[in-house]
């Protein structure tokens, strides 16, 4: 792949319920890539710089949840390489790797999610195993 964004290509051609992506640096949270045009990741430097922090005190995530795109998600699930976001019928899933995390927002139920969590954990081993 020749750069960033064919990743978020990637993702989201693994799984059609991935509304938007974007693959942040790590700890900053600055973008490296994300979805363009009318899919367009919307999350604020803020939302970014929050989320990834996370990642250096997962415990605490659950309770204040988390923020993407304007909206408030709980989060039931956190760890140090792994955030699960949830909304009605809509979701995010943040994956960390060494230097970068990637983040899908999808829509759908559980089956739905069980696609994108894997699309996620797939493409964050791969980065990890390429040194990312």
């Amino acid at each position: 792949m020749s750069g960033w964004n064919d990743y978020i290509t990637n993702l989201t051609a693994s799984s059609h319920h991935i509304q938007r992506a974007a693959i942040v640096g790590y700890p900053d949270g600055a973008v490296w890539a994300r979805t363009e045009g009318a899919n367009l990741f919307q999350a604020s430097e803020s939302e970014l710089k929050t989320l990834v922090s996370g990642f250096a005190n997962p415990n605490d995530v659950p309770a204040r949840g988390a923020d993407l795109e304007k909206v408030h998600y709980i989060v039931p699930r956190a760890d140090d390489t792994f955030i699960f976001g949830k909304k009605d019928k809509s979701g995010f899933f943040a994956a960390k790797t060494a230097k970068a995390v990637l983040i899908a927002v999808y829509k759908g139920e559980s089956a739905e999610g069980s696609e994108v969590r894997t699309a996620v954990e797939k493409l964050a081993a791969y980065l990890t195993q390429s040194g990312y």
